[in-house]
């Protein structure tokens, strides 16, 4: 069954292809259990018409399961319990948790997906066009704003199109200069608002409160949630003049911060290259956790974080996808 949405991964599959090769095959599966050594005779396969004696074989296996299992410890190390998946006493099985023992799985499971939606070694049968779509513009907004509560430790108002409620780009900065205690809304926008037509360039406002909670806060926050390839060319310092421009007459009175948000697994080199640029970059050891923190801020603190009801929507879409899969398998 998993093995007709996933494919062999190929020869020169890094180790976080490896991994999400595994976490792709235990979602899938109707028993949520990928083994390692299914990796091993997928890649032997392909390794036949090479020359490989069985001493450097067997040397290369035991590097690659060593690679594997340190790229597992380190996203359960990141994730703590916003990873859904672990690996068995043996070694030999990553499972998908148990439902009770898993929070907020769909936030992990919708980057993981997003991150082969298109361009993918391995994805084989992937969402069609419109539950893509609504992937991105819906259920990744909401995620978004989530990580950015979480990211900031406190509220955040979803900007990206379409707003919750359909309210205009006016209303929802006013909202967020009422909530804030900081900034006032222009209204009718600057002559540069032209080029926003429905976002402003911007997906979440949010901020982090100063200390005692009173206003201004320490830091305004805006957020891009940025699902695809194009990333490093969508991040919210590059608007944020314009931004101010545009929508305020009077600017928020504190420090402004952007933040980006990825469903890719980044290295250290995605963030030495384009770290400073973005202001930060939540990415796939990050999101989720960060999402997990803001759904629980405003579940169990009263924090207002919007989009937090879509929760159980994501999860539907993720239970039909799998279903989709599973029934034409």
């Amino acid at each position: 069954m998993s093995k007709a949405a996933v494919g062999s991964p190929p020869l020169d599959a890094d180790v976080a292809i490896l991994v999400d090769w595994l976490e792709l095959v235990a979602f899938f599966s109707r028993r949520s259990v990928a083994r390692l050594d299914e990796i091993d005779n997928a890649l032997t396969i392909q390794e036949e018409e090479d020359s490989f004696d069985d001493a450097s074989a067997d040397a290369e296996r035991d590097e690659r399961r060593e690679r594997i299992e340190g790229e597992i410890s380190e996203r359960a190390e990141s994730l703590q319990e916003a990873y859904p998946f672990s690996l068995s006493d043996d070694g030999e099985e990553l499972r998908l948790r148990p439902r009770g023992q898993r929070m907020g799985a769909c936030f992990y499971l919708i980057c993981l997906i997003l991150s082969h939606v298109t361009r993918s070694p391995i994805l084989e049968v992937t969402p069609a066009a419109g539950a893509i779509a609504l992937l991105r513009r819906r259920h990744f907004q909401a995620l978004s704003t989530m990580a950015v509560a979480g990211h900031v430790a406190g509220p955040a108002i979803s900007f990206g199109w379409p707003r919750p409620g359909g309210v205009s780009i006016a209303d929802a900065i006013a909202r967020a200069c009422a909530l804030s205690g900081t900034g006032l809304v222009r209204n009718p926008p600057g002559p540069v608002a032209s080029r926003y037509v429905k976002d402003g360039g911007m997906d979440v406002i949010a901020w982090r409160p100063a200390v005692g909670g009173n206003p201004p806060p320490a830091e305004m926050c805006f957020g891009q949630a940025a699902s695809g390839h194009g990333w490093r060319d969508k991040n919210a310092p590059d608007e944020v003049e314009d931004f101010y421009e545009s929508f305020y007459l009077d600017r928020p009175a504190c420090a402004t911060v952007g933040v980006t948000i990825v469903p890719f697994r980044l290295g250290p080199d995605d963030y030495a290259m384009h770290g400073r640029r973005h202001g930060s970059i939540l990415d796939r050891l990050r999101t989720p956790k960060a999402a997990l923190d803001g759904l629980r801020s405003a579940c169990d603190n009263g924090v207002v974080v919007d989009e937090v009801e879509r929760v159980p929507a994501m999860n539907l879409w993720l239970v039909r996808y799998r279903e989709l899969v599973r029934q034409a398998a």
